[in-house]
């Protein structure tokens, strides 16, 4: 919509400025040509001398009259000469395509040559890179004092605009907008250009001009003023009220504060009204309805509250912007009474109500609406079925919770671009939608639209019905000849993708992630303007197309979450704008091809969760965009798709973090590597810590061996690093503390020992994740409470241990515990063998026992009786008795025990025992009696 303002203003302008350089047509008669003069074509052939690059060959019909080329410089193009005199007028070699990186713009400088066309009238140059090896604006040209018209706009200059400017006094139209960083502390000079009709500074710094309009004021003549991204601030200048006179009046995107003053009403000679991107608040002055003549009302992007209703009076506004403000109110057909030849309106980013009559016809015929986020619901607005011109709307967000009509796809015939998205918009879809043969743009995300997707309309370049509750396969004619843009992402589409999606030649972005598609993709699929691919969390199957390689432009390919397998083809390696590869969660097998290593774009890479083998690569050095002093200006930043609204998650620092989408992940530059739970084994190559631009590395629950690279510590930027479940030993490097960034470290389930590195960083994340060293019982030293002191110290390698020959002392130990269980086993199978030598060896251990059960027997007689010599003492207690006894009874009385020994201790020695205590049994009890008595408990 802006573009459409600047294309009135454009051609209004050009009316009023360029009438008196208008010349009589000529045909091609050669007759009817002026002839050049000679000295002047001197000059233009020393001014092509400072250009250094010209790749539209612009200048390439300017040569030497050898012969060979145009003789005649006024027939050169971008030259016009007068038709009587042959003197050079007009040098008009302006980019068309805005932009000096263009593929069209000249490099070079602007040569002093240019001053012997004492004649010329208009100069144009604008959106050339001509600044030259001083990048200053060349004072000289203030010399070319004929000139009417000057036009040095996005030339890439910088400093100060020159005073000499000042001697132009003929000029009618200056554009010195956008050139670079341009300034002026000084506009006095301005008042010597009596003839000034059209001026243009947009972008050039006069923060410090306070009376900027006083010097305006001074131009008689002056009719548009644009001072656009000036850095002008304060309030708005009293003294603007005196510049009656202009037409258009351009202040935009500065930082002018406070309440728009009644006096914008005095400009009534405006056409034009610029105040958008400022910090204005409050009301819009109801003095607005002065300026009758005012077409254009542009207000956008400030923080006014509300809209009087006498704008409704400006019966000649075509185009009304006042989006992104605070508006807040209820806007009914009574703001439109008088607006008889409004085309645009937008509303869209305020807190506006839309309350208008389902039967009310507006007065005019909209071409443009857009109400984004205006609460016009719930009903859907009957209103808009009137608006048969229009061919722009947009009614997102705007809280309508009800069915399409079925007078949609008839009433809408013309429009182009149509948003209904971010409603609760429910039911299916006008089966007959096919026939809105105009709609190029259709946006129908999140809503709750149900059914199938009916046949869409041929013209579509972009077609997004993501986050709905869509079901059943995708149309036939999905493959749409002219189709940019497809997402159907976040439904419950089932089936096959159509081979017809092969049609769609000029597809550039494709998400049909989330879904229940299934099956082989086709085997035509691709496109050389494919940029954006994501067909994550569906069930596709098969092996990748080849024909996927014709897709050279390709930034994102999201597969994860999928079925597919086979072997990762090599030629993923020729995608070398590839910025984001997610092939996680599927069935690949084999090697990872070295040609991956190809991609110097590449910056997300995660493969996990397949079935990957082989070795790591050590190749992975040549992923540049991986490396800080690649990273920037190797690939650009700007990701080429055309939504950005689909929510990504990704695993970073052990847990599943969500981003708004993938493009944002680039943006970012998140630099990550996931190769988890795959089958990789072998040792992770050195050449990985030179990737010191890599943010995150999961190498996790894999098969890698060997050390943790020693230099990983140079990959400064690292913030999350899993290298859990593997087979990894030797010791955690030193350098590991040295990564500042360091968020996560996960070491866990692995063989790794000695001590641990020591530093804040290292200790602090033990603190978090007291689980990061788990499962290595090799490892000591804080923060573990394991002291390396005590047998685990790093130059010990498991228990063993170097000794001074050079020999581990722990083969000593190994070879006696070999040898002593062949020894036993010897023994073991000559008893099983030889009946006579087993019987022998028994009855030889049988008679060892006794002899030493006997001689324990007796030794603990001897104890026992020095025990009991004082048992019929004063304080002497049957307990200590009866502890005595049991002691010596259950330490002799064993199972194993039998014949002899048994005899002895169960009954001579129990006699005796008692017969020398009796004392202990009491008044009138017997030595014999006692021994009954233990005797019966015996047996």
């Amino acid at each position: 919509m802006p573009l459409l303002t600047a294309t009135i203003a454009g051609s209004f302008l050009l009316m009023i400025t360029t009438n008196a350089l208008q010349q009589p047509k000529q045909n091609s008669d050669s007759n009817f040509w002026a002839t050049c003069i000679p000295h002047e074509r001197e000059a233009l052939l020393a001014f092509k001398q400072g250009i250094t690059g010209d790749p539209a060959g612009i200048l390439d019909s300017w040569k030497r009259p050898d012969g060979h080329g145009e003789q005649n410089c006024c027939r050169w193009r971008g030259v016009r000469c007068s038709k009587l005199t042959g003197h050079v007028q007009k040098l008009g070699l302006g980019n068309s395509n805005y932009g000096i990186y263009s593929h069209t713009a000249l490099v070079g400088q602007i040569s002093r040559s240019l001053l012997a066309l004492e004649h010329m009238q208009h100069l144009d140059l604008s959106y050339n890179n001509l600044r030259g090896p001083t990048g200053h604006i060349p004072e000289f040209l203030g010399s070319l004092k004929n000139l009417v018209y000057l036009n040095l706009s996005g030339t890439s200059f910088n400093g100060s605009v020159p005073l000499q400017f000042g001697n132009l006094i003929r000029l009618q139209y200056l554009d010195l907008s956008y050139m670079g960083a341009t300034h002026s502390t000084d506009v006095s000079w301005l008042t010597h250009l009596s003839f000034l009709q059209y001026l243009n500074l947009d972008s050039v710094n006069l923060s410090t001009i306070v009376d900027w309009p006083h010097v305006v004021n001074m131009l008689p003549s002056l009719k548009a003023l644009h001072l656009s991204s000036c850095s002008l601030s304060g309030m708005l200048p009293d003294s603007v009220r005196q510049l009656a006179s202009l037409v258009i009046l351009d202040l935009s995107r500065n930082s002018y504060t406070g309440p728009l003053p009644e006096f914008i009403g005095n400009l009534t000679s405006l056409n034009r009204l610029d105040l958008s991107w400022n910090n204005f608040t409050g009301h819009l002055p109801a003095s607005i309805r002065y300026i009758t003549g005012l077409r254009i009302l542009e207000l956008s992007h400030n923080k006014l509250t509300r809209l009087p209703p006498e704008i409704g009076t400006l019966s000649n506004l075509t185009g009304m912007y006042v989006s992104h403000n605070l508006l807040d109110g209820i806007i009914t057909e009574k703001h439109f009474g008088s607006l008889n030849s409004l085309q645009a309106i937008d509303l869209s980013s305020n807190f506006l109500k839309i309350r208008i009559s389902p039967r009310w016809k507006p007065p005019t015929i909209l071409q443009i609406v857009n109400f984004m986020n205006c609460k016009m619901g719930p009903l859907f607005p009957a209103w808009l079925q009137w608006l048969v011109g229009i061919h722009y709307l947009d009614i997102s967000s705007a809280g309508i919770d009800d069915w399409i009509p079925d007078w949609f796809p008839i009433a809408f015939l013309n429009v182009r671009y149509l948003s209904m998205s971010g409603n609760q918009l429910k039911g299916q879809l006008p089966v007959n939608m096919e026939i809105m043969t105009s709609v190029e743009v259709l946006y129908l995300d999140n809503n709750k639209l149900t059914g199938q997707i009916p046949k869409l309309p041929q013209n579509l370049t972009s077609f997004d019905i993501c986050v709905n509750s869509l079901s059943g396969p995708l149309p036939a004619n999905i493959g749409l000849p002219k189709l940019r843009l497809l997402s159907v992402a976040s439904n419950r589409i089932t089936g096959h993708l159509p081979i017809s999606i092969c049609r769609s030649g000029r597809l550039r972005t494709l998400v049909l992630a989330n879904n229940h598609l299934e099956g082989g993709l086709p085997e035509c699929f691709g496109n050389k303007f494919m940029l954006f691919l994501d067909l994550s969390n569906n069930s596709f199957s098969g092996m990748l197309p080849p024909s996927l390689q014709k897709s050279e432009m390709l930034q994102v390919l999201q597969f994860s979450r999928n079925m597919f397998s086979g072997r990762l083809p090599e030629w993923i390696g020729k995608l070398k704008r590839l910025r984001f590869l997610g092939l996680s969660k599927n069935m690949f097998s084999g090697n990872i091809p070295i040609n991956l290593t190809n991609l110097q774009c590449l910056q997300y890479l995660d493969i996990s969760e397949n079935g990957i083998s082989g070795s790591l690569p050590s190749e992975l050095a040549n992923l540049k965009s991986l490396k800080l002093k690649y990273r920037q200006g190797i690939c650009s930043n700007v990701i080429h798709a055309e939504l950005y609204e689909h929510n990504f998650s990704t695993i970073l620092k052990g847990q599943l973090l969500f981003y708004e989408s993938i493009p944002r992940i680039i943006r970012l530059n998140m630099t990550i590597i996931d190769l988890s739970s795959n089958d990789i084994t072998g040792e992770i190559p050195e050449e990985i810590a030179t990737l010191d631009g890599l943010l995150s590395l999961n190498l996790s629950q894999n098969h890698f061996s060997g050390n943790i690279p020693s230099k990983i510590g140079s990959m400064q930027l690292l913030e999350s690093v899993d290298l859990s479940n593997n087979k990894l030993s030797g010791e955690i490097p030193a350098s590991l503390s040295n990564l500042t960034f360091l968020g996560y470290l996960d070491l866990s389930y692995n063989n790794l020992t000695g001590a641990i590195p020591s530093g804040s960083q290292l200790d602090t994340l033990y603190t978090e994740y007291p689980y990061m060293y788990s499962g290595n019982n090799g490892l000591c030293g804080p923060p573990l409470n394991k002291d390396c002191s005590s047998g685990n110290d790093p130059s010990e390698k498991g228990h063993f241990t170097r000794t001074e020959e050079g020999y581990w002392s722990g083969f000593f130990y190994i070879g006696l515990e070999y040898g002593f269980l062949a020894s036993i086993l010897l023994v073991s199978c000559a008893l099983l063998f030889r009946k006579r030598w087993r019987i022998a060896y028994f009855q030889l251990f049988d008679k060892l026992f006794d002899k030493a059960y006997v001689l324990m027997a007796i030794t603990w007689e001897k104890l026992i009786r020095k025990r009991t010599e004082n048992a019929c003492r004063p304080g002497f207690s049957y307990i200590d008795l009866s502890m005595a006894f049991w002691q010596a009874f259950f330490w002799f009385h064993v199972p194993y025990c039998s014949g002899n020994a048994g005899e002895l201790l169960t009954s001579n020695y129990l006699t005796s025992f008692l017969t020398k205590h009796t004392c202990l049994l009491g008044q009138g009890s017997s030595g014999k009696e006692m021994k009954t008595l233990y005797s019966g408990w015996y047996q």
